[in-house]
């Protein structure tokens, strides 16, 4: 009677082992897979490009090696746009600053940050890991390196900018071609009409100076309206090798300003003073009308940023191997952050009163002479403009100064 109950038994235990066995192999297998995912999960989480961490309240609770390579970067983490007034942190408190926001919002967010003093961007991605209620949450955070992107996008704007403005002179252009045909019968008519009053030998021998004035002034500008047209057209004209004596022309711009200067002094009765100190200076390269041009467009700048009355300073000198012209004002001086866009097309900050363009030609024709020009704020106060000149030996034909008064190398306005 026992024999068959113990066989019976024996059989059952054994079915049971070998279910037992199996269930073993089983087990060991869908470890050894649990195994395997983990290591492929950390082999990756470890090699990607992207630092990822995972926050709960205000402790980091794990993080991959990338992401401590840039928490280890020197310099600290800006928001994108906000590189100015908004605060600076490391990746930590960054970090915790939009774990807290994407709490706070109940989802996911985005956003961009640029380490400070450096070209390197990243794009911080936040999202909620859902918890057995009542748990505290946690906050997965992914940063990503978008410097390359970004980059991109920068070089596309600049290129749409550039498109815009390239159909912005074209525009121009076609305007200035019918301007410049009317301006120049204008113009015209004005030469004649100063040839007539030169035939009259006694009233221009009294009025020499104004006269040879006047003639220049036409004379410029009938050369910059066609240069208008040129530079709208991004067609500039080809310039001769040409040296010029800058002492010379400095003095005919002053003699120009000067008239407007005592005009406004008078009519506004805001005390204006213009100082010249250039000397004999070496020659360089460029045209006379049109550096003339630039250094009477500074000048009026300079008046223009005086509503109350103040000092123009113009300034000239050779140091080593190039000559150097200032034009220094105490007026208002020039926001710090257009400084980097005063000599763009189109740029200004007179509103409706300016046209953008003064600047820009300006820089146009001192590069075309091989020159700088620059733009920075005095410490006392004011503006300061500071052309730069290569120097040249005499080896090309020189322009010389045209006639006419010639202002002292230092004065003030005179008061009529």
């Amino acid at each position: 009677m026992h024999i068959p109950f113990v066989s019976e038994l024996l059989a059952k235990y054994q079915q049971l082992l070998r279910k037992h066995e199996a269930l073993v192999h089983r087990l060991e297998a869908r470890n050894a897979e649990h195994i395997t995912t983990w290591k492929l999960s950390s082999w990756a989480l470890e090699t990607t490009a992207s630092g990822l961490a995972l926050l709960r309240g205000n402790m980091l609770q794990m993080a991959n090696r990338r992401w401590h390579a840039l928490a280890q970067q020197p310099g600290r983490w800006c928001r994108l746009g906000e590189e100015r007034e908004g605060p600076s942190h490391v990746l930590r408190d960054v970090a915790l600053t939009e774990a807290r926001a994407a709490l706070d919002a109940g989802g996911p967010r985005v956003a961009r940050y640029q380490l400070q003093g450096g070209e390197q961007y990243l794009e911080l991605r936040t999202d909620l890991i859902t918890e057995a209620p009542g748990a505290e949450s946690r906050v997965l955070v992914l940063a990503l390196d978008i410097t390359e992107q970004v980059l991109a996008e920068q070089e596309l704007a600049r290129a749409r900018a550039a498109l815009a403005e390239r159909e912005h002179l074209r525009g121009l252009g076609e305007m200035a071609a019918g301007l410049v045909h009317d301006l120049n019968n204008t113009l015209n008519a004005m030469k004649l009409r100063l040839d007539l009053i030169q035939r009259d030998t006694v009233f221009a021998e009294r009025q020499r100076g104004n006269l040879d004035a006047l003639v220049r002034i036409v004379s410029d500008a009938t050369t910059r309206v066609h240069h208008l047209q040129d530079f709208a057209r991004q067609a500039p004209e080809p310039r001769p090798g040409e040296q010029v004596r800058l002492t010379d022309v400095v003095h005919e711009a002053v003699d120009i300003v000067r008239d407007d200067l005592e005009h406004r002094s008078a009519r506004e009765g805001v005390p204006l003073h213009l100082e010249v100190e250039v000397p004999s200076l070496p020659l360089v390269n460029g045209s006379a009308t049109d550096l003339r041009y630039v250094l009477i467009n500074l000048m009026l700048n300079a008046r223009d940023a005086m509503p109350r009355g103040g000092t123009i300073r113009v300034r000239g000198h050779a140091q080593s191997a190039q000559v150097v012209l200032t034009v220094a004002d105490e007026g208002t001086g020039i926001p710090p952050e257009n400084l980097h866009s005063i000599f763009r097309p189109f740029f200004t900050t007179k509103g409706d009163k300016g046209t953008g363009l003064g600047l820009s030609m300006a820089y146009g024709v001192v590069s075309r002479a091989g020159g700088t020009i620059t733009a920075s704020n005095r410490p006392e106060g004011g503006a300061l403009f500071t052309l730069t000149f290569p120097l040249l030996s005499p080896s090309a034909p020189v322009q010389r100064a045209s006639r006419g008064k010639r202002a002292p190398a230092r004065g003030k306005p005179r008061r009529g």
